[in-house]
């Protein structure tokens, strides 16, 4: 089987992932499907048959979690002075349809390939730059909240300490802030690393989001393998590296690990659309 028998227009992007179109059947429309450097076309087909067991159940649990994000922001921000009185007035779940979508479907190299799993990405208008996430995990929504790059094989999103980011825990939410501050009055509050980095860098977001959930380790244990690694210094050099996608960045980073940085370095100019050569002399 050819990644061109499961998807329409395939091809292998900048990454050196294979991607294309398919059809995500409850919508009835094409939706863009990326997929991790070692998936067969054999798990695409399996994973778009997954795909074509959403049914309406499970499309009313996924607006439900997403209605509560877009109730969130309406009462943090004033977005909702740009968007139709409809959406701070929702008469049902699936009516979130109207201010969200999703385009986007990726595949990740299984750790069961037999465990049905979707990783969905898309639009919101409550969020337009971060957009909307969505994890399912053995027909169960384990994430929705906002775009963080999450791996459909994370296992922390049930976590106590997630109620502020994941949906799915909003309505025991006040439940897991409580248990969160009760566990934290006699335990030290985690020091932020680098503090030389500001806290909207998206080097911080890198390493304090898709490092730690790839390598399912705290955020200071995430700031520990990377502190002294080559890439570290290339991300803070050149702000063309840290505007890649955050996939290829870890690829970058268990390159180092794995090769040693001399191949992580060869990676990236061989891979990049721009170069360190070039990027220095702009620089200058």
């Amino acid at each position: 089987m050819q990644f061109e028998d499961v998807l329409k227009d395939a091809y292998r992007d900048e990454f050196g992932r294979m991607a294309g179109m398919a059809m995500f059947p409850y919508f009835q429309k094409e939706i863009e499907v990326v997929c991790a450097p070692k998936v067969t076309p054999e798990y695409v087909q399996k994973t778009l048959g997954w795909l074509a067991e959403i049914d309406e159940k499970c499309m009313k649990e996924i607006c439900r979690f997403a209605s509560y994000y877009l109730q969130d922001e309406l009462e943090k921000t004033s977005i909702g002075e740009l968007m139709d009185e409809g959406a701070q007035h929702l008469e049902s779940p699936l009516d979130v349809l109207k201010y969200m979508e999703f385009g986007l479907l990726e595949i990740e190299e299984p750790e069961d390939p037999n465990l049905p799993v979707l990783n969905l990405g898309g639009g919101c208008d409550w969020r337009e730059d971060e957009g909307i996430q969505c994890l399912i995990r053995d027909g169960q929504v384990i994430y929705l909240g906002l775009w963080n790059d999450c791996s459909v094989w994370g296992r922390h999103y049930g976590d106590d300490d997630q109620y502020l980011s994941n949906y799915v825990l909003y309505e025991s939410r006040e439940e897991r802030r409580a248990r969160t501050a009760e566990r934290l009055k006699n335990k030290p509050l985690e020091q932020f690393c680098h503090l030389e980095i500001p806290m909207s860098s998206p080097i911080r977001k890198f390493v304090e989001m898709k490092l730690a959930s790839m390598e399912e380790c705290t955020r200071k244990e995430a700031w520990e393998k990377f502190e002294h690694t080559l890439l570290f210094e290339f991300m803070k050099d050149y702000p063309e590296l840290v505007a890649e996608n955050a996939d290829f960045l870890y690829r970058c980073f268990c390159i180092e690990r794995e090769k040693g940085p001399g191949d992580m370095a060869e990676y990236i100019e061989t891979t990049c659309k721009w170069s360190f050569i070039e990027a220095k002399k702009s620089e200058g």
